[in-house]
């Protein structure tokens, strides 16, 4: 167990070179081909766009370091916008909606199946889930007390969604680094046999982990109806693409025990970067699609490349 800690704590120095390289590239490129893409407000368009995907890839990168993957939370983030909007509409109190809509994310994670297949059931699932909140329609809402999640700017003029995300961010980054329970998760991911012998509780604690990612997926579509002020069945639908790419690119291993929050705050950087890009470039839908099945190769790719104890 020692020598799984002390392995943990090694830093790839060169994973994230090579993203703050990338990162420097595609902003460079960008500028120049658009003149609207190196401005103050287009970099806040960025920091807003990538907040709520960057919520969820913190709960996907607790997941896959602890060698679980969990592929349905964009819809949980739907599903729980959904069960919010119907009871704000039902008239209840912004309060009691907000509180029932994370509760619903937590409920829906205790039906969390660790294998990748089942979680595609789940996916499923609860994307239905969010049809049948709303009978297949959009639900519009009034103004709320918790509008300023998604519509408010703090300091610096950042969006407060930004802010939350980056909270959220440093919080769990905290957690893994500076916490016996981050050394659990990376313990258990690395070897869960070992983990096992010494008296860990692998199972609840990956059962806890799976609710925990709900309920911060449940978080992210709140946020997401804040923004709009309309609860949509489809919101994030293809999401997962896009978080599970940055979370892979940021170094994240795919077979657990690995990875870094700030690997996959790069990663999404890199992945706001380039979707923001390619539409000021007016680059057709079918071609962006192409782009990003391109990045999540890429990203496997490295994943099946990448040596060495990794980095937190």
């Amino acid at each position: 167990m020692e020598y799984i800690k002390q392995r943990l704590k090694l830093i790839d120095s060169w994973t994230l070179i090579g993203l703050l390289a990338t990162l420097l590239v595609a902003i460079i490129f960008f500028s120049t081909q658009s003149e609207y893409f190196f401005t103050t407000r287009n970099f806040l368009n960025i920091s807003r766009a990538i907040s709520i995907r960057g919520i969820l890839a913190v709960s996907v990168t607790m997941l896959l370091i602890s060698g679980s993957l969990d592929l349905s939370l964009a819809a949980v983030a739907a599903a729980a916008a959904m069960a919010t909007a119907s009871l704000m509409n039902s008239g209840y109190s912004d309060v009691q909606s907000f509180a029932g809509g994370i509760a619903t994310g937590a409920i829906l994670g205790k039906f969390r199946i660790p294998p990748i297949i089942a979680t595609l059931g789940t996916l499923l699932t609860f994307r239905g889930l969010g049809y049948v909140f709303s009978g297949g329609d959009s639900i519009v809402i009034g103004a709320q007390t918790w509008a300023y999640l998604g519509r408010g700017s703090g300091i610096f003029n950042l969006p407060v969604s930004f802010i939350v995300f980056s909270l959220i961010l440093v919080f769990f980054w905290a957690v893994l680094n500076y916490s016996v329970v981050g050394n659990y998760i990376y313990s258990i991911g690395s070897d869960p046999d070992p983990c096992r012998y010494v008296g860990i509780n692998v199972d609840t604690i990956r059962f806890a982990l799976f609710v925990f990612s709900a309920t911060v997926a449940a978080f992210g579509g709140l946020i997401l109806l804040s923004q709009g002020g309309t609860a949509q069945p489809r919101a994030l639908q293809g999401a997962e693409l896009d978080i599970i790419a940055a979370v892979l690119l940021g170094g994240v291993n795919l077979r657990g025990g690995k990875g870094s929050l700030v690997g996959t705050f790069l990663g999404m950087c890199i992945i706001g970067v380039i979707n923001n890009g390619t539409i000021l470039l007016n680059v057709p839908a079918y071609w962006q699609m192409v782009f990003r099945g391109t990045i999540l190769i890429i990203a496997v790719t490295l994943d099946s490349f990448r040596k060495g104890g990794g980095y937190r």
